[in-house]
C-alpha cells in the first residue's frame, strides 16, 4: 500500500485544486462543506459529481473549531466535526440534529459507535466517546453528528535508538530521561496536555483515578509544573503541530520518539529510516471525524444524500487507502485485498487489526470543560 505525504494532507496543508467536468459546474444543485485537507480530497468529490451532478462546494480549515463557527457566518449545508466538537457546535444551535432511520447504512456502524465499546467486556473509553455522547434520544434514533472514519493514536518511535518489547510502549515513555532532547509532543493545547496527561499517569505522578481528558484546575497545574520542568531540562527537541513537521524531524532523527500519528510512522519508514508505531500499554487515544448537519442548511434531503454517500463504502475505501478506519463495514467492494488485509487485518502493519485495536481504546480526543484554563497554562508552557 503506496502512502505519500502528497496523499496524506495533514493538518495545515491546503487541499489540491478540485477540478469539476464542466457538466458538473454547469447543474443549479450545489452542497456547502466546511472540511479538512483529509476528507475534502479530490477522487471523493469527484465520484459524488459522478453519481449526482451536484457541485460541491467547500471551504477548508484545519480548525475544527474554526469549521463549527464557520456556520456563525457563512452558508455550511454540512461540517466535517470530531464528536467533541460536534457536542461544542450541537450546544451552541449550529447544528440540528440528524435523524439516523434516514441513513441507509446505519446498521452496519462499527460497535465503537453504536455502542461504545468494540465488545461486552473491551474497556469503555474515557472521554467524548462517540458511541455514548452522540445520542440525543433513548432509542438511538437522533445524533448530533454521524461519524464517518476513525484512528487510534499511540507513540510512534525510532527502533535504532528505542527500545519496545513486542513493540508495546508505555505512554510514560515519552518523559523517559534517557531519549531527553529527542522528544517530540503535540503543541496544542487540549491534545498535548491529554497525551502528557496519560504519560504522568503511566508513570504514577497523577492518580490512576485521574480522568486524563478532562483535568481539573489543580490536575492541569500538576501535568504544567511537570512540562515545563522538563522543558527547562531540555527534554523537548519540537512541540510539532503539523504532520509534514513530524515527519521531518523523524526523518532526520532529530526526534527518536513522539505522541505521533499512524500515517507518520508510514511515512518516515518509507524514507529509510527504522520507524515503528507502538501498541500503547495502557490503551490507544481514538478519534473519529464525521458530519453535522449545519442549522442554516438550505436543502435537508441533499445533506442526507451526503452522508448516505460517505456511509455506502466508496469513501470509507479511500479514506482506508490513506491509513484511516471507515466507521461502516460498507467499504469491501471498493478496496483492493491487499489494502484490506493491511489496514483492517493488521497483515505487516503495527498494532495488529482493527479489532486487536479498538479493543486496546483508553480515552477519546476530548475537548475539557475548562478549555479557557487549559488554554491559559499551556501558553504558560509555551512562555517558559
Amino acid at each position: 500500500m503506496t502512502i505519500s505525504r502528497r496523499t496524506l494532507l495533514g493538518a495545515g496543508v491546503a487541499a489540491p485544486a478540485l477540478i469539476l467536468p464542466p457538466t458538473a459546474m454547469a447543474q443549479a444543485r450545489s452542497i456547502s462543506l466546511a472540511g479538512a485537507s483529509f476528507d475534502i480530497r479530490e477522487p471523493i468529490l469527484r465520484e459524488w459529481v459522478r453519481r449526482t451532478n451536484v457541485t460541491p462546494r467547500p471551504w477548508v480549515n484545519a480548525s475544527t473549531l474554526a469549521r463549527a463557527d464557520r456556520i456563525r457566518t457563512a452558508q455550511v449545508d454540512l461540517a466535517t466535526l470530531d464528536a467533541p466538537f460536534s457536542k461544542y457546535a450541537h450546544d451552541e444551535g449550529l447544528t440540528q440534529p440528524i435523524d439516523v432511520t434516514r441513513l441507509t447504512h446505519w446498521n452496519r456502524l462499527h460497535p465503537l459507535f453504536a455502542e461504545g465499546q468494540a465488545t461486552p467486556d473491551s474497556p469503555l473509553g474515557l472521554g467524548a466517546n462517540p458511541g455514548r455522547m452522540m445520542w440525543l434520544n433513548p432509542e438511538k434514533t437522533r445524533t448530533i453528528f454521524a461519524p464517518m472514519f476513525f484512528q487510534m493514536d499511540s507513540i510512534g518511535y525510532n527502533s535504532r535508538h528505542v527500545q519496545a518489547e513486542n513493540n508495546t510502549l508505555s505512554w510514560g515513555e515519552l518523559f523517559n530521561p534517557r531519549y531527553r532532547g529527542r522528544v517530540a509532543l503535540f503543541g496544542i493545547d487540549w491534545l498535548g496536555m491529554l497525551d502528557a496527561a496519560l504519560g504522568m499517569q503511566a508513570l504514577g505522578l497523577l492518580p490512576a483515578t485521574t480522568n486524563p481528558t478532562n483535568l481539573t484546575n489543580a490536575e492541569v497545574d500538576t501535568v504544567i509544573a511537570f512540562l515545563i520542568e522538563k522543558k527547562r531540562e531540555g527534554h523537548f527537541r519540537a512541540l510539532w503541530r503539523a504532520y509534514g513537521e513530524l515527519v521531518n524531524l523523524m526523518t532526520s532523527e532529530e526526534v527518536w520518539i513522539a505522541d505521533a500519528w499512524w500515517p507518520v510512522a508510514v511515512e518516515v519508514a518509507r524514507r529509510g529510516v527504522p520507524m515503528r508505531y507502538a501498541v500503547a500499554k495502557e490503551g490507544y487515544r481514538a478519534w473519529c471525524q464525521g458530519y453535522a448537519i449545519s442549522s442554516n442548511c438550505r436543502d435537508l434531503d441533499l445533506a442526507y444524500d451526503w452522508l448516505n454517500f460517505w456511509m455506502s463504502g466508496f469513501p470509507g475505501a479511500r479514506q482506508s487507502e490513506i491509513g484511516y478506519f471507515s466507521t461502516t463495514d460498507t467499504y469491501g467492494p471498493y478496496l483492493d485485498e491487499a489494502t484490506k488485509r493491511a489496514v483492517y487485518d493488521g497483515v505487516d502493519r503495527d498494532g495488529g487489526s482493527l479489532e486487536d485495536r479498538a479493543r486496546k481504546v483508553y480515552v477519546w480526543n476530548t475537548r475539557p470543560d475548562n478549555m479557557g484554563y487549559y488554554t491559559e497554562k499551556w501558553n504558560e508552557f509555551l512562555a517558559a
